[in-house]
C-alpha cells in the first residue's frame, strides 16, 4: 500500500522554521546590536614606545636617554556618523609616557616626562567593527626632572619643560570576548605621535647637565598598547 506523505510537508516546513530563525536571529542580534549602540567606547591601555629623537639628545654631563619607555592611554569616544559598514566616533585621548636614562643631575638619573590631552577620531569597520584607524590633533607637555622619592617624601627638580601641538596616526584590533552584545575584551593597538619641543637646554641650573644645546626633541614616536576596551 503507498502512503501519501504531501500532507506533512507543511508541517515539516514550519518544525524547520522554528529551529532555525532563532538561532539566526540570535547570530545577527550578536553581531549588530552592539554596533548599531548610541553608548560609548572607553579604553584603558598600556604599552611600550621607541622614540629616536630622544636617545639622540647629547646632555652635557655625559650619559643618554633611554630609547624605550612606558606608556599609559586613557581614552573615551561616542558615535558620530554611521555608514553601511562602518562607523565614525569622535572622543579624547589622556596618556602620560616616561623614559629613563643614565644622566645624573645631583642624586638620582633623569627622566624624560610627556602628558598628551588629544581630541581624536575612530573610525571602525570590518566584521563587528573589529578594527578601527585612528587619529587625533592636541596638545602636548614634555619636561626631563630628576624625581626623587624616598617613603614617605616625594620631591623633583625640572630642568627643561615645554609644550605645544601634536598628533598622532594609528590603529586598533579588539578581540571579541564576554558577551557580545556589549563588546567588551582586550585590544592591541599602534600609534605614531608627532611632536617638536625645540631645544633641549639647561634653565639656569647647576651643575650644567643638559647644557645649552642638547639637540632637538621632535618625533616621530612609535607606540605599541595592549588594553581592555569596554562599550
Amino acid at each position: 500500500m503507498k502512503t501519501d506523505n504531501t500532507d506533512r510537508r507543511p508541517w515539516l516546513a514550519a518544525l524547520a522554521a522554528v529551529l532555525l530563525v532563532p538561532a539566526s536571529a540570535s547570530l545577527a542580534q550578536d553581531d549588530v546590536e552592539w554596533v548599531t549602540t548610541n553608548r560609548g567606547r572607553f579604553e584603558l591601555a598600556i604599552g611600550a614606545h621607541l622614540w629616536p629623537g630622544l636617545a639622540d639628545l647629547a646632555a652635557a654631563g655625559g650619559g643618554d636617554f633611554d630609547e624605550v619607555g612606558f606608556n599609559v592611554n586613557l581614552a573615551a569616544h561616542w558615535p558620530v556618523r554611521r555608514f553601511a559598514d562602518s562607523e565614525l566616533l569622535a572622543g579624547l585621548d589622556l596618556g602620560v609616557m616616561t623614559n629613563d636614562s643614565d644622566i645624573r643631575f645631583i642624586s638620582e638619573s633623569l627622566s624624560a616626562r610627556n602628558a598628551y590631552l588629544v581630541p581624536s577620531v575612530k573610525w571602525m569597520f570590518g566584521h563587528g567593527h573589529r578594527y578601527s584607524l585612528d587619529a587625533g590633533l592636541g596638545y602636548y607637555m614634555q619636561d626631563i626632572a630628576e624625581v626623587l622619592v624616598e617613603y614617605p617624601l616625594y620631591g623633583e627638580t625640572v630642568l627643561w619643560e615645554e609644550a605645544g601641538p601634536g598628533g598622532y596616526i594609528g590603529g586598533t584590533l579588539d578581540f571579541r570576548g564576554g558577551n557580545p552584545a556589549r563588546s567588551r575584551g582586550l585590544m592591541v593597538s599602534l600609534k605614531v605621535h608627532f611632536v617638536d619641543f625645540g631645544t633641549v637646554r639647561d634653565e639656569a641650573r647647576l651643575p650644567p647637565t643638559l647644557g645649552q644645546g642638547a639637540g632637538d626633541l621632535t618625533g616621530p614616536i612609535y607606540m605599541a598598547q595592549v588594553g581592555y576596551r569596554w562599550r
